[in-house]
């Protein structure tokens, strides 16, 4: 075990002691730290209608994945309303997890897209 009064970041060390933060650091970039929720939800929102209206094309084409895909995004973009509007003054926590939740949008609206591709690419030609 070593000693956290002689570590680099323990908590014996005055702030001006720290090494400085990396600012190529994903965790401390701008989005993360400090910002109004409307920075994640405002491009959540256009990557949600997108989605959904690739989705109505598709409809064209199946029923099932694209009314998957809508509720999915949908869904999400409620469920990052709902942490963007939750009481607490942790800000970078709330953008993580803004982030986190837009990134599990755009990957599930792009898994569902890949679906509706292959199960139309193995389509027999008859059917």
């Amino acid at each position: 075990m070593t000693d956290p009064n002689s570590d680099a970041h323990g908590p014996m060390r005055l702030p001006d002691e720290q090494p400085p933060a990396n600012p190529t650091d994903l965790s401390n970039q701008p989005a993360l730290q400090a910002g109004a929720a409307s920075r994640w939800l405002v491009p959540s929102g256009v990557l949600a209608v997108v989605a959904i209206v690739l989705f109505c094309f598709a409809f064209q084409l199946q029923l099932v994945l694209p009314i998957i895909g809508i509720v999915y995004v949908a869904v999400m973009w409620v469920f990052m309303l709902v942490v963007s509007r939750r009481a607490g003054g942790d800000r970078a926590g709330m953008n993580r997890r803004l982030a986190w939740f837009m990134g599990a949008m755009a990957a599930g609206a792009l898994i569902v897209a890949i679906g509706i591709y292959i199960v139309e690419s193995t389509r027999l030609p008859w059917t």
